[in-house]
């Protein structure tokens, strides 16, 4: 008999002594390639009524989304059901979730939509932030909020008037301990000296996308962020909001490229040329319609349309099957072996 031979196993760079350059993120250019759109889901992916989902498959269909070419899929921040707010998102916390698809994927870009800042001390969002980016290889993006579900601040003992300055405070605490080793804090959420924060991050940076305006200025976010999720307002003041976002991130004196999303709830009928009908933050449509929103808003500059399912009345599985045939093949997810951008698109749906 021969003794088999170990696999070998590289070191985890917990220190960051061997950071990847934030210029060469793979998951934000797998997500957001610059030039055209990709496409994201948000969990649960089901459709439900009242504010609780089944969970039934959970797993199953973000392993389905990732195979047929979803650039990324996103968690949800929500601690307390509020039945008069809305939906729970997954219900599971936002952390141990991401732990759970970290080893459930292999490629798909995980990406919280999102964490509320302010309910959380930001020793414990780093802390869980770049445990998560390095279980997962580097694919986190974190997406941050001010918060608005208002029963939750004095659940967790905060003053839901000074939410938008506490999520300041926390945000840069956030990234002077992780972008920093053994940092010297002074903070009001915290003071540190002689003693550093572990794991570090893989890449020098993890990416964080701000929510809303999250009671911030449009300036700010733009300074502050590395890109901005936004809902589904009507297509022009979309526009004009986008147009301001490229005026504030590139050309003179700018930052350069940080993506625009866009976050919609999507019924897709199975009637293919249903036209488009409002629903909350969203629309019910056929898919040839809902091929011609998609390229609209690829034009007026959105990198990727978060989808939410919650309202969907058929089966996500299936969905995501007709997605996969007809719709994903323009919004493939961006390539991660390249470090250049990729061209805008010349293909229109239909084609």
């Amino acid at each position: 008999m021969t003794e088999s031979t170990p696999p070998h196993h590289d070191p985890v760079d917990v220190e960051g002594r061997a950071q990847r350059p934030f210029s060469e993120h793979a998951a934000m250019a797998r997500a957001f390639p610059g030039g055209r759109m990709t496409l994201g889901a948000i969990t649960p992916l089901e459709g439900f009524d009242g504010p609780v989902p089944s969970l039934a498959g959970h797993t199953e269909l973000i392993q389905q989304a990732e195979r047929v070419g979803f650039a990324s899929v996103w968690v949800r921040d929500v601690p307390l059901l509020d039945p008069h707010f809305g939906d729970t998102g997954q219900v599971f916390d936002p952390w141990v979730y991401l732990g759970h698809l970290a080893a459930s994927t292999t490629s798909i870009t995980l990406g919280t939509a999102s964490i509320v800042l302010p309910l959380r001390h930001p020793l414990h969002t780093a802390k869980a932030a770049a445990s998560v980016d390095q279980l997962c290889g580097g694919r986190l993006l974190l997406g941050i909020a001010t918060g608005d579900r208002l029963v939750e601040f004095p659940a967790f003992g905060q003053d839901v008037e000074t939410r938008g300055e506490r999520f300041r405070q926390s945000l840069e605490y956030f990234r002077v301990v992780l972008e920093h080793r053994f940092p010297d804090v002074d903070s009001p959420l915290g003071r540190m000296h002689g003693t550093d924060l572990l794991p570090k991050p893989v890449y020098e940076r993890v990416p964080v996308l701000m929510t809303g305006r999250g009671r911030q200025d449009v300036n700010w976010i733009a300074a502050n962020t590395d890109g901005w999720l936004y809902y589904t307002p009507p297509f022009q003041q979309q526009a004009e909001n986008i147009q301001l976002w490229r005026k504030l991130t590139s050309g003179e004196g700018g930052r350069g490229f940080k993506p625009y999303a866009q976050a919609t709830y999507l019924d897709l009928s199975e009637n293919r040329l249903a036209l488009p009908r409002r629903i909350h933050q969203g629309f019910s449509v056929g898919r040839e319609s809902f091929l011609q929103m998609l390229q609209a808003w690829q034009d007026i500059g959105i990198d990727q349309l978060m989808i939410n399912f919650k309202h969907s009345r058929r089966p996500v599985a299936e969905v995501i099957d007709e997605l996969t045939e007809y719709v994903l093949p323009h919004f493939p997810p961006g390539r991660t072996t390249e470090r250049e951008r990729e061209p805008r698109s010349t293909v229109r749906p239909g084609a």
